[in-house]
């Protein structure tokens, strides 16, 4: 059983913000808006306008079920930890030093769950599993690891509607969210021990609560569809209990779109936490979001953007039955955009109709 928690810790290192970098934390980021540079706020007409802006679901065109959708997110520093440790004995205080001491300062990032969904025009629902682990390894001397992790298990309802001939659309998202988290320093004695499954139980913070979003869509009808939108997020703060509280966040999005005969391409624009209630910094810069998306009679998309300054991309394969999305981001997790990018991969595959 040790050896199997080891391996587990182990894993956990792997998909892991550390406790000393200043990521933003996020409740949960879909696939697609991720290639788009995380600019979704104006875009939202699909099962993600649950999580990003509720008023989206009445764009949904048709209705569509994700009923197994895995998705796997690792950042580029974690392959190279996930080799090492698997010829490391976390019985052994030595080996896990040495370990710890080789990836000292890398950033390992990882999020890993599962999130089906149900969307028809007006109306949605969904739900979360999902964990999410950031490490650091510090201290050359003795080795110890930052480590934040957490696991969220949630449930969304969510309905939106159409005013003035669908110029002005109003949405909301009714949430249960159930949360444990773990924030904590360890070092390579504390790993190797007999008692780290104790250790690691004894650190876990849980709670859960009921919380809601408010979004907000305005198109003109005029060329280009240009659409204004707002969503607060976490109205009032959603407070966890012990697990602490997801604040209150306002996030405003621009976007314009045209439809070709074979080609729909949308632009879109976002500035999320507008009143920086989130994150340990306010700068602005860490929190504007460009993207741009083909799609191409419904079957391929691709996308470009700038996610907190870095370059994103993303592509989607979509066969009704099956789709696969893919996309790659940085997240800034230095105190000021352009400071210290992480690299991300992240892959998703969806069985459902």
């Amino acid at each position: 059983m040790r050896k199997i928690l080891c391996w587990a810790a182990a894993g956990a290192l792997l998909l892991a913000a550390a406790a000393s970098a200043r990521e933003l934390p996020r409740y949960y980021q879909g696939i697609r808006p991720l290639g788009m540079g995380g600019a979704f706020t104006a875009v939202a007409d699909d099962e993600n306008a649950l999580f990003y802006n509720p008023a989206g679901l009445d764009r949904v065109e048709r209705w569509r079920m994700g009923l197994v959708n895995p998705y796997l997110e690792v950042g580029e520093n974690g392959y190279a930890f996930y080799q090492d440790a698997r010829d490391t004995d976390f019985d052994s205080t030595t080996e896990v030093t040495e370990l710890l001491r080789d990836h000292i300062g890398d950033y390992l990032h990882g999020r890993a769950g599962v999130a089906p969904y149900f969307v028809m025009p007006n109306f949605g629902v969904a739900a979360v599993g999902q964990a999410v682990v950031n490490t650091e390894p510090h201290n050359v001397a003795y080795p110890e690891v930052d480590v934040d992790a957490t696991i969220t298990l949630g449930g969304h309802v969510g309905v939106g509607w159409g005013f003035l001939e669908d110029s002005l659309r109003v949405g909301a998202t009714l949430k249960y969210v159930r949360q444990s988290y773990l924030r904590q320093t360890y070092d390579a004695e504390d790993i190797a021990s007999d008692d780290f499954e104790d250790q690691v139980r004894d650190d876990l913070k849980d709670g859960s609560g009921f919380g809601f979003d408010l979004g907000a869509m305005y198109t003109a009808p005029v060329l280009l569809e240009p659409t204004v939108a707002v969503v607060v997020q976490n109205v009032a703060d959603l407070d966890l209990g012990d697990a602490g509280e997801l604040a209150q966040q306002i996030n405003l999005g621009l976007s314009v779109r045209h439809e070709f005969s074979w080609l729909t391409v949308v632009g879109a624009a976002d500035w999320v936490d507008v009143g920086n209630e989130v994150g340990l910094d306010d700068d602005p810069y860490k929190r504007l979001h460009f993207g741009l998306e083909g799609r191409l009679a419904r079957i391929l998309s691709a996308r470009v953007g700038l996610y907190q300054g870095y370059p994103t991309f993303g592509a989607t394969v979509d066969f009704r039955l099956v789709r696969l999305d893919y996309a790659t981001y940085a997240e800034e997790i230095g105190s000021s955009a352009g400071t210290d990018a992480d690299r991300r991969h992240a892959i998703q595959l969806t069985l459902g109709w």
